[in-house]
């Protein structure tokens, strides 16, 4: 796997990482990366673990993710209102409070979209998610019954509304729920 937390990466995740096909972890934890989430990630068939909080990333989180069905971890929190700040080997400071580390860009929303709907119930294998610090929107589907290995579910500061579920009382698993 890739283990490269906190080693001051700036730029985006290359779509060319699909390449990896036995990766079965990936984490990127607290780096300077921007931009989207590549849809070409979906096509890592045997990846566990996907830790790429901490970072910018935005825009929506690509249909193809929700196809991987060994997924156990999924961490995309914190990718915005995050002052983190990477250094080139130029000098300059890239700070992701930014849009693509850039003051002149205006401020990182982080990931936005639907995270909680229908398409999370195909992530049968999840155990742990973490999607807090975004702007994600909409519901949470009753499908979330689906994830019967689900112990945490960490979805603080978005937009995600409406009422809870009665479904999620099927989570045997569960320890921790946050969605204030």
């Amino acid at each position: 796997g890739l283990w490269l937390d906190e080693y001051s990466l700036i730029g985006t995740i290359p779509p060319e990482i699909s390449r990896l096909v036995q990766l079965n972890f990936i984490s990127f934890r607290r780096n300077c990366l921007y931009g989207t989430i590549p849809s070409e990630m979906g096509q890592l068939s045997t990846l566990t673990y996907l830790r790429l909080q901490e970072n910018a990333l935005s825009g929506t989180v690509p249909d193809s993710i929700f196809g991987l069905s060994a997924l156990e971890i999924l961490y995309l929190q914190y990718q915005y209102n995050n002052d983190w700040a990477c250094t080139r080997s130029s000098g300059e400071v890239v700070n992701i409070y930014f849009s693509e580390g850039d003051a002149t860009n205006g401020m990182n929303l982080g990931l936005i979209g639907k995270i909680l709907d229908d398409n999370l119930a195909n992530l049968t294998s999840l155990r742990d998610i973490r999607v807090g610090y975004n702007h994600f929107s909409g519901t949470i589907s009753p499908k979330i019954s689906h994830l019967e290995n689900l112990g945490i579910l960490r979805a603080e500061n978005n937009k995600i509304r409406g009422s809870i579920p009665d479904e999620i009382t099927m989570l045997e698993n569960i320890s921790e729920i946050w969605l204030q």
